[in-house]
Order: structure tokens, then C-alpha cells, then sequence
């Protein structure tokens, strides 16, 4: 019988040692990569979601605030603050991310809309001064009722007839489930 020998392995060096190992270090780092881009992805998904829920739940605010302009307009109380209902009768910059700001009105703030989301309105009458829109030194911004072509100096301008509607600003906050907080504002003529 013939006796198998081995050659001497003085020759070997391990490249293919070296070369798996660099082959798993690079396999490591894409995988790495890969679940680190998911995350990511995830993140970017939750925050849209997010966005969009508390959008619709600033459209909430606002349609109760002009729910609240239409019950108040026949009795007089829109020429008056009222910051216990989140009114005031003149346009004044106010302090938005003041947290206290906020708190000042009970009624015009949602505890929930359904999707974890607190919601509370401001109402603003684009008026210089409160008090009556005709009182002398006050300008309200407005839209006088129907229009009809003519009466100006232009041919084609357009006239404005008939009682004024006066223009309202209503600034919705909502805060989120994660405690973060966004404003929207939308102008109204009622």
C-alpha cells in the first residue's frame, strides 16, 4: 500500500484567513448600515404621521373657534375681550410660545381629539383697538358685503356694498403625544 504524505505547510501564509476576515468586517458595517437606515425610516414615518394628525387637529380648533365667533356675533360681545373664552376684540401680537399664555383659557381648549392631541384656540378681531368697529380711531380690517362693477376711477375695479364683515385671526396650538407643540393660524370673515 502507498502511503499518502502531506507537503509541508512552511509554504502556507493564511491570505485566505485575512481575506474572509475583511469579507466579514464588510458584511458587519452594510448590515450595521441597513438597520440604522431602517430606524431612520421609521422616525421619518412617525414624525409625518405626527404632522398630519395634528394638522387635522388644528382644522378641530379652528372649526370651533368660528363656531364660537358665529353663537357671539348677534349680542354684541365680539366689540369686547374675553379672555376667559380665548377672545379679544383687537389684533395684538401675542406671546404664542408662552405655555402660561395657553393656560388663561379653559373653554377653548380640548382635553383629547381622539388621537392624543390637546387642542386650544385664540381668536383675534383684525381691529386696531377694542370696542365698536365704528368708533372713531378705530380701523378693523373688513369686506364690505356684495360687489357690483363700477364707482371707482378704473373701469373694471369692483364696489364694494352693504354692511361690513369684519376679519378674525384664529391661532390653533396643538401638543402632541410627544409634548411637542405646533401653531396654525387661519383668517376668517364672518
Amino acid at each position: 500500500m502507498k502511503s499518502l504524505t502531506c507537503p509541508p505547510r512552511s509554504r502556507q501564509r493564511g491570505y485566505m484567513l485575512v481575506l474572509v476576515l475583511v469579507a466579514l468586517v464588510a458584511m458587519m458595517i452594510s448590515g450595521v448600515a441597513l438597520v440604522r437606515s431602517m430606524d431612520t425610516s421609521q422616525l421619518v414615518a412617525g414624525n409625518l404621521a405626527s404632522r398630519n394628525s395634528t394638522l387635522h387637529s388644528a382644522d378641530l380648533g379652528v372649526q370651533q373657534a368660528v363656531t364660537w365667533i358665529q353663537s357671539q356675533a348677534s349680542t354684541g360681545a365680539l366689540n369686547t375681550d374675553a379672555p376667559a373664552n380665548g377672545y379679544y376684540a383687537a389684533a395684538v401680537e401675542e406671546p404664542w410660545t408662552s405655555a402660561s399664555f395657553w393656560t388663561t383659557c379653559t373653554s377653548c381648549t380640548t382635553a383629547s381629539d381622539g388621537a392624543g392631541n390637546n387642542v386650544s384656540w385664540v381668536i383675534n378681531r383684525v381691529c386696531k383697538v377694542a370696542g365698536s368697529p365704528n368708533a372713531a380711531g378705530n380701523f378693523c380690517s373688513s369686506l364690505n358685503g356684495s360687489a357690483s362693477n363700477g364707482g371707482s376711477y378704473s373701469s373694471d375695479a369692483v364696489n364694494f356694498t352693504g354692511s361690513p364683515k369684519y376679519y378674525y385671526r384664529i391661532t390653533v396650538q396643538v401638543v402632541d403625544r410627544r409634548n411637542s407643540a405646533s401653531l396654525s393660524q387661519a383668517f376668517v370673515t364672518l
